[in-house]
């Protein structure tokens, strides 16, 4: 039995949801779907510094949602292989990747079944905002990535910060633990790309991972640490209590010392 067979019944929910979210993510200003159709990359600049030149190179993406960061990275000119547990989300991301012209390969699978949908080796395994808090294990995420990596290929993760997500956003109290002690089952009401409560409603099942637990499973299969970023904004407006301190950038919360909000890492296998 897979070792994370035991936490099937929170994925299945959890791809019920995502489900449900496609239909209203495509449509909501926050994902800007028009836009991006007529040529908008979706990246930013904090992961746009670390996916320069990847024009030829081969990129896998995880947890790609309806495409667009994929799509983008195609755009720049990468051979693109993306994958993501709704099925709902990879039929509109095959869609989208009609109308723009890409040449993306989209495939419907949760994160610890790449090895029965993926077999080809990449220059750059790439994450990022809202993909580790969905996996109860790194040290198995970390174990396919490296894996699914060429000699040299890179791992780039950019993520939201642990320590953001002790915080409950609702009181703006710290409320979780900052490492994986357990899932967490939550009420759901909206999106962040739609928070009026009314649109959608259920639960959802998420893990917390500190900074530990996130980096040491590549370390410890030999991969080099090369880049470790810490930036104290996010570039999503997807939290309450969030203010937009410059064009792009948001900072939760009121605090006399600014909190790491996102960070990202590279690494290497060498």
């Amino acid at each position: 039995m897979n070792k994370n067979d035991q936490f099937r019944k929170y994925f299945e929910a959890n791809k019920e949801l995502w489900n449900d979210k496609t239909d209203i993510h495509i449509e909501s200003e926050f994902y800007d779907n028009e836009s991006f159709l007529s040529g908008r990359n979706s990246l930013n600049d904090i992961e746009l510094e670390y996916l320069k030149d990847i024009k030829g190179k081969k990129v896998l993406h995880l947890q790609c949602h309806f495409g667009q960061d994929s799509i983008s990275l195609a755009r720049m000119g990468a051979e693109v292989t993306a994958t993501d547990i709704s099925d709902k989300a990879i039929i509109a991301a095959r869609r989208f990747n009609d109308v723009c012209g890409t040449d993306v390969t989209f495939i419907e699978t949760d994160t610890y079944n790449i090895r029965n949908h993926v077999f080809e080796k990449f220059d750059i395994v790439f994450m990022s905002y809202g993909v580790t808090c969905w996996l109860p294990n790194i040290d198995s995420l970390a174990e396919i990535v490296v894996e699914r990596l060429k000699p040299n290929g890179r791992v780039i993760c950019a993520e939201f910060h642990p320590m953001l997500f002790t915080f409950d956003f609702d009181t703006d109290k710290i409320s979780y633990g900052y490492y994986n002690a357990h899932v967490y089952e939550e009420d759901v009401e909206g999106t962040y790309a739609q928070s009026d409560g009314k649109a959608l409603r259920g639960k959802e099942y998420c893990w917390q991972h500190s900074l530990e637990e996130l980096s040491m499973p590549y370390i410890k299969r030999g991969v080099k640490l090369s880049a470790f970023r810490e930036y104290y904004y996010s570039p999503y407006n997807i939290f309450d209590s969030m203010k937009e301190v410059e064009k792009g950038k948001y900072v939760y919360g009121d605090f006399p010392y600014p909190i790491p909000h996102v960070y990202l890492f590279e690494f290497v296998k060498e």
